[in-house]
């Protein structure tokens, strides 16, 4: 099935024909203040997918704001490890 990303000032949205796949909401300053991705769409690299939008539209590591759920650690976590295995110039 095609999906769909629609990128507005602080708001990234995936899409397919039937559902919301995945949702974040983000801040100019770089925090992300709602990820969500739905359970059926969970660990296909779709967080990951927004996460990079956000990331080359603000050109700034990205910061996450509280609370960050059990799940939501996982994602934290995977963004700081490629966030340190990314070299930088």
């Amino acid at each position: 099935m095609k999906t769909c990303i629609s990128h507005t000032d602080g708001i990234v949205t995936i899409t397919d024909a039937n559902t919301t796949i995945g949702y974040c909401r983000y801040a100019p300053s770089g925090e992300i203040e709602y990820l969500f991705v739905g359970p059926p769409f969970r660990r296909r690299g779709y967080a990951a997918m927004m996460l990079e939008i956000v990331e080359a539209r603000l050109a700034i590591t990205l910061r996450f704001s509280p609370p960050i759920s059990p799940l939501g650690r996982h994602v934290v976590s995977a963004y700081s490890r490629a966030r340190q295995a990314t070299p930088r110039l």
